[in-house]
């Protein structure tokens, strides 16, 4: 009984050890992130350098621990309290670091972009290997310290370090980090090492002999002829468990972004799902090594090995399908978050366990195999560890830089199957046919799914996290799909012509829908700068914002940041025509770095900075709206200089809001608050001194004929439009911000949090902060406020637009309680008082569109009709007007009205033509107006022009079924 409770206690360190590690790695790759600048390039870091460390840490421990050079409690209680030194002093350290790590970073790029990427994978490593060390010498010392034998101590061990992590991992993610911040989450994470160091310390060692000496542990046990052989080939089949691992991991955690948005939430899911795999692995073979310790450790191994690729070529549909999955799981609107992320933990677990349980069972395993070569019980976890964690370091450079943008996603899914499957040969040694049945085998199950990965390239790109509920949502067809080494980019093409950029399943830009928000974004900070000689963007995004930057007159410099090579390309290419070329303007060059790192690195100024990020529940965009960054910016102003930082005022709430608006405020005192879509998009601007607003000279840089261009395509044509997107100055910025939290990067808590907001709508909360605004806009900033001046003067010409504005807020409040007529007559009354705003008319018309929808579902054909009559007559943008269009045909299609079907058809193509767009859908529909008008002949010429049209392949086959049916 005293030794079951002495080897409990051991397992409660193994669980508190391996929790704690695993949530300062989570939490520390966060800090290694605003360090390096490069969200993969701190991943892989974090897990590279942790897993070498283990091993490293893990070998020599065991080597020094048989000599006796050290007891396991001795070792135990020194490692894991400087553990916790360490955990407590990192975030200071990391935050003072910071800037002059920035400055070597970014100095070091101007070099070359190789020594900069080289010196950043050196801080990273030289920041976790040796806390990692320090973690992986626990594993030798457990093992000893518990007496147990035979390959049982590394999966005891394994298992309940494993559970541990999986548990402080979710607890650190969706519990600390946004109640308290990264930083003490990583010093709380120090408090569970100490706790180790205690219950060691409390612990009564294991009695003289148990698992110690240089003799085989696995007394018990008979030595078979061929476990004496092949250690070799045994460590170097663990290395290639170790890099199956670290790919399947690394590759789950890209599918889990793409299926369910929040970066930091979907790291978590697949990393609690792979340690979980593992705790069930190391469990399952702690039972089957106690209950058969005679069987042959290698032919064990080896097995495990094999049916851990049959697992993999079994899960990796079911990993392809995690979007697919999401979108089951939010057809029926947003769960709460605990559901929505306990549902999406566990579709990852079932990608990820198949191959995972066996890794986890292979370690054990291993360590028997190697235990029966004559290696003490320390010594083999020690050896096994190695092995497998130089793997995982290799993988995890190899997948990042090399598996993933060169084979894809699926690709690098099927490369960890191949792995596992050359892992069990290697061990094995057996003869070449059989070697080769095996691999026909794994082959022939991973081939289908990768031909249809190939055939559906819009399967991983649903972004469902982001457009729940949506079920008509059509995003168009995907021209190109990258999976960098940051994230998965793909560019689309709808039938009009539109294009959209999607990053990591989310559209970040399109060249007509977002054209307002970009051209405002860009202009306004710009034409209201002193000088406007320079300046800086931060996001590229589809061009446009740096377009409508240097089309401001003056402007002889902008420089782009960018941190994704695949959006300059799309930026270059797709967007081209929609960014006029911006990128070939010899005035404006793209830079790949990170904007807090090249803020706080380099030296250059500029007259005008812009931020437009993605949101804040991407990785790395937090750090984008705290106090350190806008003061990094405000510090890199030149006098008279102004910054613009969007933000958004969907998928959050009001306290966020006000928190993004009270830190920038906290900068930038001498602030203006601009309403670019009501509902959506916001603008801060601030100054970087007192100076006053000279509106004159702000109308004439926007009335240039190269800006009013971009102005009109963002639907304002003159200075009372552009009036009426002012909502307050200085007094009525410090009212919305009132008593908000700042936000900070030591804490970094809006990263963590904004995910639980991704499906709340707070839209009344967050307008009722807006009304707080009493004061005219731009009060406190204009030059000129006398009573004739421009400023009273073209506040009068806009009252109709701010009216109008106001309506347009009460429309979208009124849609998101779901009062959709409510919705359509207060945009009715904006679409009066502008009749001019086609934006105005194209938001009114969705509504229409919607309410179309609503009452097609609910077998209303003749409202239907008359609502996408009334959008068509608003007279909208392409894009609706094409959707309404679509719909009346397919309306008088199902009354069997083909001749009308025909002409709605037809003036649809007509769009698509114009655009240049194959639109193979709409000749099915008009060849399905033929067939009821009765003319067969017509309607198979229609098929054959959508057959060739077509890019899918399953479709391209039912079609012609079809038209060999209508023959």
């Amino acid at each position: 009984m005293r030794r079951w409770l002495r080897s409990w206690r051991w397992i409660l360190c193994a669980l508190l050890s391996g929790g704690a590690t695993l949530a300062a790695e989570v939490m520390g790759a966060r800090l290694l992130r605003s360090m390096l600048g490069s969200t993969s390039l701190a991943q892989t870091a974090a897990v590279s350098g942790v897993l070498l460390g283990l091993g490293l840490g893990a070998s020599i421990a065991g080597r020094e621990l048989t000599r006796g050079a050290i007891t396991p409690r001795r070792l135990l209680v020194i490692s894991h309290l400087v553990l916790a030194a360490f955990a407590a002093l990192a975030p200071t350290l990391a935050h003072s670091l910071a800037a002059p790590i920035a400055r070597l970073l970014v100095g070091s790029d101007m070099v070359s972009p190789l020594l900069g990427n080289t010196l950043r994978a050196l801080v990273g490593l030289g920041s976790t290997v040796l806390p990692g060390a320090l973690s992986g010498s626990a594993f030798p010392a457990l093992v000893m310290a518990g007496g147990w034998r035979g390959g049982e101590g590394t999966a005891r061990v394994g298992a309940a370090n494993s559970l541990g992590a999986a548990g402080a991992a979710s607890l650190a993610t969706f519990v600390l980090a946004p109640s308290v911040g990264v930083s003490w989450t990583v010093r709380l994470a120090g408090l569970a090492f100490a706790a180790v160091a205690a219950v060691a310390w409390a612990s009564s060692p294991a009695p003289r002999g148990v698992g110690a000496g240089h003799a085989p542990s696995a007394v018990s046990e008979p030595v078979h002829a061929d476990e004496g052989r092949g250690g070799r080939s045994t460590l170097l089949g663990l290395a290639l468990v170790g890099l199956a691992s670290t790919a399947w991991q690394l590759t789950l955690t890209r599918l889990g972004i793409l299926a369910f948005g929040p970066s930091a939430f979907a790291l978590t899911a697949a990393l609690s799902a792979h340690v979980i795999s593992l705790f069930l692995g190391e469990a399952a073979a702690a039972a089957w090594i106690a209950r058969r310790p005679d069987t042959s450790a290698p032919d064990a191994l080896s097995s495990l090995c094999r049916l851990g690729a049959l697992g993999a070529a079994l899960a990796l549909p079911i990993a392809l399908a995690l979007p697919k999955m999401s979108m089951h799981l939010l057809a029926g609107g947003a769960p709460s978050t605990f559901t929505l992320w306990s549902s999406a933990m566990a579709c990852v677990l079932a990608a990820t366990l198949p191959l995972v349980a066996f890794v986890g069972a292979a370690l054990a395993q291993g360590a028997r195999a190697l235990e029966a070569q004559g290696r003490s019980a320390a010594q083999a976890n020690g050896a096994v560890l190695l092995a497998t964690s130089v793997g995982n370091g290799v993988g995890a450079w190899a997948i990042s830089f090399g598996a993933l943008p060169l084979l894809r996603l699926e690709g690098t899914l099927a490369l960890s199957a191949l792995a596992m499957l050359l892992a069990g040969s290697l061990i094995a040694r057996r003869a070449w046919w059989r070697e080769l049945a095996w691999a026909a085998l794994a082959l022939a199950g991973i081939a289908p799914t990768l031909r249809d990965a190939r055939a559906n390239p819009a399967a991983l790109l649903t972004g469902p996290f982001l457009y729940a509920g949506a079920e008509d949502l059509e995003l168009g067809r995907v021209r190109w799909r990258r999976d960098g080494r940051e994230a998965t980019v793909a560019v689309r093409y709808d039938d009009t012509g539109g294009v959209l950029l999607q990053i990591d399943g989310k559209v970040d830009a399109t060249s007509e829908g977002d054209a307002t928000t970009q051209t405002v974004v860009g202009l306004v900070p710009t034409a209201m700068a002193r000088s406007v000689g320079t300046a800086l963007v931060v996001g590229l995004g589809s061009g446009m914002t740096a377009d409508a930057v240097r089309s401001v007159p003056g402007v002889r410099s902008v420089t782009v940041l960018e941190l994704l090579p695949e959006v300059v390309i799309a930026a270059r290419g797709d967007f081209a025509r929609s960014n006029h070329r911006v990128l070939y303007d010899p005035r404006v060059r793209a830079r790949a770095a990170d904007a807090a790192q090249w803020l706080r690195g380099s030296a250059e100024t500029y007259d005008t900075i812009v931020s437009e990020p993605s949101n804040p529940w991407v990785a790395g965009m937090s750090e984008l709206f705290t106090e350190e960054f806008f003061t990094a910016a405000k510090a890199r102003l030149r006098p008279g200089g102004v910054m613009g930082a969007w933000f958004h005022a969907y998928s959050t709430d009001g306290a966020t809001v006000a928190s993004v608006v009270e830190t920038f405020r906290r900068v930038f005192p001498r602030s203006a608050l601009v309403e670019v879509s009501a509902g959506q998009d916001y603008l801060l601007v601030g100054a970087n001194e007192p100076y006053q607003l000279d509106l004159d000279a702000f109308f004439a840089r926007v009335e240039a004929p190269e800006s009013r261009r971009r102005a009109e395509r963002a639907g304002i044509d003159g200075r009372a439009a552009w009036m009426a997107r002012f909502l307050a100055g200085p007094r009525g910025v410090a009212a919305v911000g009132e008593g908000a939290e700042v936000l900070s990067a030591r804490d970094l808590v809006l990263e963590f949090r904004a995910p639980s907001l991704l499906y709340r709508d707070a839209t009344a909360e967050i307008f009722a902060r807006f009304a707080r605004v009493q004061d005219l806009p731009l009060a406190g900033l204009v030059l000129d406020a006398s009573p004739g001046g421009t400023w009273l003067r073209t506040l009068d010409e806009s009252e109709p637009m701010r009216e109008a504005g106001a309506h347009l807020r009460s429309m979208v409040l009124a849609d998101r309680a779901g009062e959709i007529s409510r919705a359509i007559r207060e945009g009715e009354l904006a679409a009066g008082l502008v009749p001019t705003d086609e934006l105005h008319r194209t938001r009114v018309a969705r509504l229409y569109l919607q309410r179309a929808t609503l009452r097609r579902r609910g077998h209303d054909p003749g409202g239907a009709e008359a609502d996408l009559t009334e959008a068509l007559a608003l007279r909208p943008q392409v894009s609706e007007r094409f959707r309404a269009l679509v719909a009346l045909g397919d309306l008088a299609n199902r009354r069997r009205d083909g001749s009308r079907a025909w002409t709605r058809f037809s003036e649809a193509l007509d769009i698509a033509r114009a655009a240049g767009q194959p639109a193979p859908e709409l000749h099915v529909r008009r060849a399905e107006a033929l067939a009821i008008i009765g003319a067969p002949a017509e309607a198979a010429r229609e098929l054959e022009i959508a057959i060739r049209e077509t890019t899918d392949p399953a479709r391209r086959m039912q079609l012609r079924r079809l038209l060999q049916g209508g023959r």
